[in-house]
């Protein structure tokens, strides 16, 4: 079943650099090797163990050696940043067990957490934070959703489940909600059920499939989903894609090259693979291949090791996994009140605050910061003149340098975004309110010509934060007074243009930090100074304010994010403030975990590895 792994849409060239430079936590769906486990052959009788690898890299499919633990089929799996679970399934008995895939060394294990609820024929999603099982044949057919938390490994009922008790489902995935699909209730059903990852409600949202059907299979870009094959009876090899943007269903017209179901699937941000089934003419080995950027099929050649139905897979990597994790947030530099070259690094693992030893190489505030997934660029700032600056920290040894390229114009009090392959400086002033942005590409640290890329309104003291296919700059001061504006920059085709959906408050100086669902701007001065979170949902683009705010008022803060939580260090309170206030991605509360900057300052900026 599809396990949630997105794409950039229009920007699979982009996205390919980016899986090799190794920013996979940013990027998640840049994973390398695709597992396919478990699974059933019949006649004789034959559950299997097996777990085979597709290198998404050339296709081509091996045995890494290390199996599920327990041979079963009809199972369904899930993946987190590190590992890949596959859970449920049939002995032939029902059975509850999880097993771990563990995408750094390949070796499976059970960590003992079960579901718990023992079923068959279930399908699964995943959020950034959580697993979700959902449906299936218990005896009877269930509705039951079972969560996976990531963070423990727990498993739990959090108690909404599918509004339509069903089997032999396939679900698929966007940033923000999975969607359960068609299925056995006990007749063939075109029911798409929808499970919100923000709050997980579940909901009926009204688009079915254009064809009633069971066993079938799925898979996910940025923009889409897919589901491929069944039994209507007979099989089929029918591909329906659901739009992410409106949910509605069509189809596309490209099928699998073979009818078939009961697959398995994996993808990585180019393509879906459809992985082994069943046939009238009996079980397959073949693997088809969906084509994110044309939405074409083919059979690329490289097939399963054993032909066998009813197997689960999940997407990862190795070595790219370990080296792109988010690990650490570097806070640097600000006003103490003298302007410092400071660098403090937070350890996402423990919430632990150090000094890394190396800082950066000029004492200056107010700037901006964006990161590619080998470095972190510090540009801008006040020395208190004005500089066009860009200093870089290097994320494989933590040593920072000024590479040589600088931004077109001195000015301080901007901000910053990143896609994958580029950053951009937006706003500030220099002597003057500026529109400026300056793009960084971080294939080769060069600067775009100057008067390429303008905000569409001039101001300073502003905020960013990014989607996989937007970053967008909301607050600051224009001329006259505070602005709740939000100004958006399409990575596709890097057009700006004003949003319309504004800040609920009107602010300057607030900091910005983003979760795969939502952007956050805290604090800031209206005056006077604010403890206010205002969200961004990167699905709607609508803005709103969740309730959850700052432990203290303050401005001139900065905002890091790990893949679960968002950090708020820093700023002026009065006076200067060492605080780091904490934001759960999953549920939106806020705290202050107690582990703070060595330094009290503001005007100072952050990045992530």
């Amino acid at each position: 079943m599809a396990q949630g792994i997105f794409g950039l849409d229009r920007v699979y060239k982009k996205q390919v650099q980016n899986v090799k430079n190794d920013n996979f936590d940013s990027w998640p769906e840049s994973a390398i090797y695709g597992y396919f486990g478990g699974g059933f052959f019949s006649p004789p009788t034959q559950r299997y163990t097996t777990v085979d690898r597709i290198d998404f890299s050339n296709e081509t499919l091996s045995l890494p050696g290390n199996n599920l633990t327990q041979a079963r089929n009809a199972l369904a799996a899930v993946s987190s940043s590190s590992y890949g679970y596959f859970g449920g399934g049939s002995t032939p008995s029902n059975v509850a067990t999880v097993d771990r895939i563990d995408f750094s060394n390949e070796t499976t294990s059970a960590p003992g957490n079960n579901l718990p609820q023992a079923r068959k024929d279930l399908a699964a999603v995943s959020s950034s934070s959580y697993g979700y099982f959902g449906g299936g044949n218990a005896p009877p057919y269930a509705t039951t959703v079972d969560r996976i938390d990531f963070s423990n490994e727990t498993t739990s009922a959090p108690g909404n489940n599918l509004p339509q008790a069903r089997s032999s489902l396939a679900a698929t995935s966007s940033s923000s909600y999975g969607y359960f699909g068609g299925g056995n209730a006990p007749s063939y059903v075109t029911t798409v059920d929808r499970i919100d990852f923000s709050n997980e409600t579940t909901s009926a949202p009204g688009n079915n499939l254009p064809q009633a059907r069971s066993s079938l299979a799925a898979v996910s870009s940025s923009s889409y989903g897919y589901f491929g094959g069944g039994f209507v009876p007979p099989y089929v090899a029918t591909v329906d894609r659901i739009d992410f943007s409106n949910e509605t269903l069509s189809s596309p017209g490209n099928d699998l090259s073979q009818a078939r179901g009961i697959c398995g699937t994996t993808e990585n941000n180019s393509y879906g693979y459809f992985g082994g089934g069943d046939r009238p003419s009996g079980r397959v080995t073949t693997v088809d291949r969906i084509d994110f950027s044309n939405e074409t099929t083919s059979a690329p050649g490289n097939n399963l090791s054993q032909a066998r139905h009813s197997l689960a897979a999940v997407s990862g990597g190795a070595s790219y996994r370990i080296k792109g994790s988010r690990t650490y947030g570097y806070f640097g530099g600000g006003s103490s009140p003298s302007y410092v070259a400071t660098v403090d690094r937070l350890d996402f693992s423990s919430e632990t605050m150090s000094l890394p030893g190396n800082n950066l190489p000029q004492a200056r505030g107010y700037f901006g910061a964006v990161s590619s997934s080998s470095y972190g660029y510090f540009g801008g700032g006040s020395t208190p003149s004005n500089v066009a600056t860009v200093d870089r920290i290097d994320f494989s040894n933590e040593t920072t340098s000024a590479p040589g390229n600088n931004l077109s114009q001195a000015r301080n009090q901007l901000a910053a975004t990143s896609s994958s392959s580029y950053g951009y400086f937006g706003g500030g002033q220099g002597p003057t309110f500026a529109a400026t942005v300056d793009r960084i590409d971080f294939s080769n640290e060069t600067f775009s010509p100057p008067g390429t890329y303008n905000l569409p309104q001039a101001r300073q003291q502003l905020a960013a934060v990014s989607s996989s296919s937007y970053g967008y700059f909301g607050g600051g001061e224009a001329s006259p007074g505070m602005s709740a504006a939000v100004d958006r920059i399409d990575f596709s085709n890097e057009t700006f243009s004003a949003l319309g959906n504004n800040l609920p408050q009107a602010r300057k100086f607030l900091a910005g930090t983003s979760s795969n669902s939502y952007g956050y701007f805290g604090g800031g001065n209206t005056p006077p100074y604010v403890t206010t979170v205002d969200r961004i949902d990167f699905s709607s683009e609508t803005t709103s304010a969740p309730g959850n705010n700052l432990s203290q008022g303050r401005y001139a803060l900065a905002a890091v994010s790990s893949s679960s939580y968002g950090y708020f260090g820093g700023g002026f309170a009065p006076p200067e403030a060492s605080t780091v206030d904490r934001i759960d991605f999953s549920n939106e509360t806020t705290s202050a975990p107690g582990n703070n900057l060595s330094q009290a300052r503001n005007g100072l900026v952050a990045v992530s590895n």
